[in-house]
């Protein structure tokens, strides 16, 4: 079975864009706000992961709206 969001330059940038912020949590935030670097961690989870499922289905207007939700995570992460 093929994933075809794993082609997608928006995915491949939110993979290295998580993995770049999950290190500056690590080094910076964890051992002073357990909480925040959760809040943290479950938005970049949620940037990738509606990626992923918007793409499941074959219809651009709900991918579209998934990549919003996505956007709103990076928001979260950014504040």
């Amino acid at each position: 079975m093929r994933f075809r969001f794993k082609n997608f330059k928006v995915y491949q940038d939110s993979k290295i864009f998580c993995k770049v912020c999950r290190e500056i949590v690590r080094e910076n935030i964890r051992n002073r706000d357990q909480n925040l670097a959760s809040q943290i961690e479950r938005a970049l989870n949620s940037i990738v992961l509606n990626i992923a499922e918007g793409a499941a289905d074959n219809s651009d207007t709900e991918f579209a709206r998934f990549l919003g939700i996505s956007i709103r995570s990076v928001y979260e992460v950014v504040e």
